[in-house]
């Protein structure tokens, strides 16, 4: 499995459902067990209000509690993207069918794409038996949950390339001891 191609997926919302509006993108490709390329858009939140996601209050109060470098990356004062861009961009990033997409959770970036992707009348850019979830395979690895933060919290490219560490450790952990369950 560490050498299928994996895609990290890690998003900023503004809401915690399915339909949660979009405000980044960030995700890491990883191949024959390295990290290779990186994808990051901000995304404008009335883009993805006008797609029918929705926001929720108390995630906007979360947001504004979180430290200025995290604040700037989804408040709008930066350059953004419409989510139909930002979901192009997606697209062109994975561009393989047997993609491998993580997130962290089961119910959210994952979900939450997908949800966005039939908003702007998309299709999905995986199949829906590829999604994994990291949050799972770190529970059965939890070594891998103590790998240093490096970046800014709470940004969609920084927390998507601390997942992707965390990941390749685990998977590094599984080969390990499935190899030396054969001996």
């Amino acid at each position: 499995m560490i050498n299928a191609t994996h895609y990290v997926l890690d998003l900023e919302t503004m809401g915690k459902g399915p339909r949660a509006a979009i405000v980044a993108i960030g995700c890491v490709r990883i191949e024959q067990g390295a990290i290779t390329d990186t994808l990051y858009r901000r995304v404008c939140l009335e883009s993805s209000l006008q797609a029918g996601l929705v926001a929720d209050a108390s995630t906007v109060n979360w947001c504004l509690k979180q430290d200025a470098a995290a604040r700037a990356e989804v408040d709008g004062s930066q350059a953004s993207v419409l989510l139909a861009v930002a979901l192009t961009g997606l697209n062109n990033f994975i561009a393989e069918g047997n993609a491998l997409v993580w997130g962290n959770g089961s119910s959210f970036d994952n979900v939450i794409v997908r949800s966005a992707l039939d908003a702007c009348g998309m299709g999905n850019l995986w199949h829906f038996w590829n999604d994994r979830d990291l949050r799972t395979l770190l529970a059965l690895y939890p070594e891998a949950k103590a790998l240093p933060f490096e970046g800014t919290k709470h940004h969609a490219l920084d927390d998507a390339m601390h997942e992707a560490k965390q990941l390749l450790m685990a998977l590094n952990l599984h080969q390990t001891l499935q190899v030396g369950a054969l001996v």
